[in-house]
């Protein structure tokens, strides 16, 4: 799709906490609506930080740090150690779509400004939901197609309603755009 990827040599800029400020868990965590999840995904996790939190929220969660840069999972055990070694979060390498984890194994899965940089949309969207089990919800944040203060090329930016039609193309059911992110545009969907 775009090309366009994360430059590693930015990780601490991708491990900001100042990011919630613009991509609020609370929102996020709300428009997703599930009480207590078993088993998140986060692909694209990156360093971890929506991981961290997600497990915060989820107290009673694994989540799976999925990211197809082993030197970022290897970020995400020097650095979110404690989680790590108590198993809360677990880094799991794959590509862009392919996952090894086993089917239905999620109540969630979540993607944080990773939609941009896919190469294979529908691929990666198909793959979310195999991993999903029945009734699990898929949560996808990316920059809004508008200028923003921060964020990649316009050209790269999805709209709600293309992306609504690619997650409906693929299977999902209650496909719906939520409000509350300055920034981003915010839709859930749900595996029927």
């Amino acid at each position: 799709m775009s090309g366009y990827k994360f430059d590693p040599a930015k990780t601490a800029k991708l491990d900001d906490a100042g990011r919630f400020e613009d991509l609020r868990p609370d929102v996020m965590w709300a428009a997703l609506g599930i009480d207590d999840p078993r088993n998140i995904v986060d692909v694209g996790a990156g360093t971890g930080l929506f991981s961290e939190r997600f497990a915060e929220l989820a107290p009673r969660a694994t989540v799976y740090a999925v990211d197809r840069s082993a030197a970022m999972l290897d970020w995400v055990r020097e650095h979110r150690g404690a989680l790590v070694d108590s198993g809360r979060v677990v880094p799991v390498l794959s590509d862009e779509v392919r996952v090894p984890l086993p089917d239905g194994i999620a109540d969630a899965v979540v993607m944080i400004n990773l939609h941009h940089e896919l190469d294979d949309p529908l691929g990666t969207y198909r793959e979310a939901l195999r991993l999903l089990n029945v009734g699990g919800r898929l949560m996808v944040a990316d920059w809004a197609p508008r200028e923003t203060p921060k964020g990649p090329p316009l050209a790269v930016r999805v709209t709600p309603k293309s992306l609504i039609e690619l997650l409906e193309c693929v299977g999902f059911a209650h496909v719906r755009e939520h409000e509350g992110l300055p920034h981003h545009t915010l839709v859930t969907a749900t595996r029927a």
